[in-house]
């Protein structure tokens, strides 16, 4: 009987907790999407002042209700080279305090209207035509399901809640001793690692202590655990990203094992303090009691992650070192990506979508440095290890065309919002067109190289002709840099737009002045075809780089 029982509860427990999970995801989703902007004015604000870090990671994680989200963004932008190492420090420990406010939530204890909210926002969400609409219905939507799984789970041990044998079998589980307490934590730890979740194990916690089965003692060791176990996701995150992504990733592991470490150690005088605040601050005398002991676990999980950062905090100015001596320089593979794209960040797709742009300046600034080493060529100043830096830079972002296509067709195949979407469409069109003109570069490169077998030179006026139309190229690949950095520069954007139009007329004119040159001199046919496909070269690489910045037009004008 007592078997059947446990196993119904198991079953119902686990159904309880998967729609807990996609309670917090759908919260997590719809405050992402209405919370864009925010997020971005919010990570721009981060400096190295410590204080700062901390409260733009909690503003962040309260934002986006999952501190891995957080952390998927910070390893995102280190790996772009968007934040240095130590701004990250304090945006991690401040996302650990972030995390807790789930806890304050279920605080509200308001299962019976889980239900009601579910059920209206889902029908908002499923008819709602405006975006922000939408995904603030998909985010209270959450909130429902956070409450209706919440509550799934405390029916679900109702049965075994009043059975004897059970409870007696389940009072060996309990925090008393210090091979218990570590006992305790590791199975938090564990309940984290398989849920992806520190707020999800948080709330099996809190139901189990809510129905009698264990007591805060035995909530605050599980507590402790989870916060270590909600580091998984982290470190698998930058698993294949830049040494200093990954050294943010570790720092959170560190955080919070040290914040374990300390707190086992001084167990006892911490519950002792605990349940004394509790009773002095808050008038809660017993809290063991089911009544009280949500308050009482959301005050711990706040409390031991604000503890935690004012220990560490006036240290962070050497965690960078210590980090450093860890996780030391190593000699990249030559078989490395050539972007820092790494599908795992698409759990964030704001952080995505914005390492995503880095790469596209990456490949901009690649097209530039191929410009500059051609101009070598032209000159007659190249060696042939200018030659093959310019091929293995038009092999590099072959390359690099790929593996963002793969990234951003992989961030399209989820649930991104409109914004997003149209975003990493308009990069993928910007590769392609930055890839391309990269092609037509080592085409320029191939006819001067073609020019030099035959040892035939243009005369003067020729030559002239194509280093100006060089030049001009060369400035509006520069300008592009300029605009992939400020994309809302209207009048960088206009500027490009008017040195497309400049080169355009240079090469009918080129075109026109060659072909009137070739009607009265007798020209060698080589140097004539050579020179009317260097200006058709020249013309496609202009054009493509025009392409790239409409799409930058575009979304000004939507935005």
């Amino acid at each position: 009987m007592l078997l059947s029982q446990i196993i119904q509860c198991i079953v119902f427990l686990v159904g309880g907790a998967g729609i807990f999970l996609l309670g917090l995801r759908f919260l997590s989703m719809g405050l992402q999407t209405i919370a864009g902007p925010t997020l971005q004015k919010l990570i721009s604000k981060v400096t190295n002042h410590r204080i700062l870090g901390v409260l733009v990671g909690m503003g962040v994680t309260c934002l986006v209700q999952s501190s891995a989200v957080t952390m998927a963004m910070v390893i995102g932008f280190v790996n772009a080279g968007i934040m240095q190492l130590a701004q990250t420090l304090g945006v991690i420990m401040g996302a650990n305090i972030g995390t807790t406010i789930t806890g304050w939530v279920l605080v509200l204890n308001v299962d019976q209207y889980g239900m009601p909210i579910a059920g209206a926002c889902a029908l908002v969400y499923c008819f709602a035509k405006k975006e922000r609409v939408k995904y603030s219905a998909l985010a209270l939507l959450g909130v429902g399901l956070v409450f209706v799984g919440l509550a799934a789970m405390k029916v679900s041990l109702a049965p075994v809640s009043s059975n004897q044998d059970f409870l007696n079998a389940l009072a060996v589980f309990n925090a008393e001793s210090l091979p218990s307490i570590c006992a305790c934590i590791f199975v938090g730890f564990l309940m984290a690692t398989i849920m992806q979740s520190s707020s999800a194990s948080l709330g099996v916690t809190i139901v189990l202590a809510s129905q009698g089965l264990i007591g805060f003692n035995t909530a605050a060791a599980l507590v402790l655990g989870q916060n270590i176990g909600c580091t998984i996701s982290a470190l698998m995150i930058a698993v294949n990203t830049s040494r200093h992504a990954r050294r943010a990733a570790f720092f959170h592991l560190f955080f919070n094992i040290f914040g374990a470490i300390w707190v086992t150690i001084l167990f006892d005088p911490t519950i002792h303090f605990m349940r004394w605040f509790l009773e002095s601050a808050v008038g809660i005398a017993n809290p063991d009691d089911a009544k009280n002991v949500t308050l009482a676990i959301a005050l711990y999980h706040t409390t031991f992650n604000v503890a935690n950062t004012l220990v560490l905090l006036p240290f962070t100015g050497k965690i960078p070192a210590l980090l450093d001596k860890l996780f030391p320089n190593k000699v990249q593979s030559k078989h490395a990506v050539v972007t820092k794209l790494d599908p795992a960040l698409i759990k964030s797709p704001f952080a995505a979508i914005t390492q995503s742009a880095r790469e596209m300046g990456m490949m901009n600034q690649t097209v530039c440095n191929m410009l500059s080493d051609l101009r070598k060529v032209i000159d007659g100043k190249a060696d042939k290890e200018v030659v093959e830096r310019i091929f293995e830079n038009e092999a590099k972002l072959d390359t690099a065309q790929t593996e963002v296509i793969e990234f951003l067709t992989g961030l399209l195949s989820t649930s991104v919002s409109k914004s997003i979407a149209n975003d990493a469409e308009r990069q993928l069109r910007m590769s392609d067109d930055l890839e391309t003109a990269s092609d037509y570069v080592t085409q320029v490169l191939k006819l001067w190289l073609r020019m030099r077998d035959h040892n035939v030179a243009f005369d003067k006026a020729h030559q002239d002709d194509i280093l100006s139309l060089h030049e001009g190229v060369a400035k509006l690949a520069a300008d592009v840099a300029t605009v992939l950095d400020n994309q809302h520069n209207v009048r960088k954007l206009a500027e490009i737009r008017r040195e497309g139009h400049v080169l355009t007329e240079q090469v009918r004119e080129c075109r026109a002045k060659h072909w009137r040159h070739v009607a009265e001199t007798n020209e060698d046919p080589l140097l004539t075809t050579t020179f009317t496909d260097l200006l058709g070269a020249y013309r496609k690489i202009k054009e493509h780089l025009v392409t790239a910045t409409q799409a930058l037009c575009a979304e000004i004008v939507e935005n």
